[in-house]
């Protein structure tokens, strides 16, 4: 696959040299494109996202200037995508979902890039971010990872087989905030940044994260149950402001979007090797998991929570709900 995004993007390459807009053979590319991140730069979604701009550096069709962490704050991002202040980002889609409800669908997708860009999801996703954001949305990374939570003590479980959360003062994103309020959990919004100290000052003893990334944080230190089943996916997409995309030429275009395309499959392969191996390697340091007894109805509730969500933002914004369940039957197999 990398071979073949070599021979896409050396042939877009080749092609804008014939037609002179990089001047001279071996001129490096004019175009320069602003990119920012969410998390911290150890983190493996951040490598990713750095990982896929030197991938497009290299090409030299267009080039990619990464800004450091905490350029833009992660909940501001979208907005200043949409304003055109930064280029792209790599940024979950729930992270601004008030804005563009409809994407709910990516983060509880149990389907994969490939699959929805076959059956046409990611076109409406992308329309949708057109038409609403001033956004252009290039694609789904980092994908085949799920989320778990996970307990500073064992999970307790009431005559309902769900989780008792009563107790639990868990740690909220707004992924899965519905979710847990569903299951009537008190939840504390705080970055990622803030939640080793919220767990060590006993301000949060749960949280979510997906399941890789909690021995880098090392919440294992203190969070020590996970509990299973796993839930929704990450939703990491890549996005950038309309009006740049509209600017760049036909092949630096479609250069870019060979070289997202690209690491929509590499992403998901890595991410899914690094689940397996992470799972190994908190279970052999001791943690311990729990299963929901009604695992059924628990997940049921996550996908409900969030669609719901959904339909009560579109509701209120005065918006169309004729994508809600045709984005389910897509990104939901």
């Amino acid at each position: 696959m990398q071979q073949k995004l070599k021979h896409v993007l050396a042939a877009a390459g080749l092609a804008m040299l014939a037609g002179g807009a990089f001047g001279a053979p071996g001129a490096q590319a004019e175009t320069t494109l602003s990119l920012v991140y969410p998390f911290p730069d150890f983190l493996v979604y951040t490598k990713s996202c750095k990982e896929f701009a030197e991938k497009v550096n290299a090409a030299g069709v267009v080039k990619i200037d990464v800004k450091p962490f905490n350029s833009i704050g992660m909940f501001e991002q979208a907005g200043e995508i949409r304003k055109g202040t930064v280029d792209m980002t790599c940024l979950p889609a729930a992270f601004y979902a008030r804005g563009l409800p409809e994407n709910e669908a990516i983060s509880t997708s149990n389907s994969s890039p490939a699959e929805v860009r076959a059956n046409g999801g990611m076109a409406i996703i992308d329309e949708l971010h057109q038409k609403y954001m001033n956004m252009k949305y290039l694609g789904w990374v980092d994908t085949g990872v799920k989320f778990h939570v996970y307990f500073k003590d064992a999970p307790k479980f009431g005559d309902d087989g769900l989780p008792d959360l009563s107790d639990v003062k868990m740690r909220d994103n707004p992924i899965y905030g519905a979710f847990f309020r569903a299951l009537n959990a008190e939840t504390h919004q705080m970055p990622v940044t803030d939640v080793y100290s919220a767990i060590q000052k006993g301000v949060v003893n749960a949280s979510a994260w997906t399941s890789i990334g909690v021995k880098g944080l090392k919440w294992d230190e203190f969070l020590r149950h996970r509990l299973d089943p796993d839930f929704y996916q990450t939703d990491i997409g890549i996005i950038m402001n309309l009006d740049t995309w509209n600017s760049l030429s036909e092949t630096e275009q479609k250069a870019l979007q060979a070289a997202v395309i690209e690491h929509e499959e590499s992403s998901r392969k890595a991410r899914m090797a690094e689940v397996v191996q992470e799972k190994a390697d908190l279970e052999a340091a001791g943690m311990q998991v729990h299963v929901v007894p009604n695992a059924d109805k628990y997940l049921e509730i996550a996908l409900d929570s969030a669609y719901d969500r959904m339909t009560e933002r579109l509701k209120s914004d005065d918006r169309p709900l004729d994508a809600v369940e045709k984005l389910r039957g897509l990104y939901i197999k």
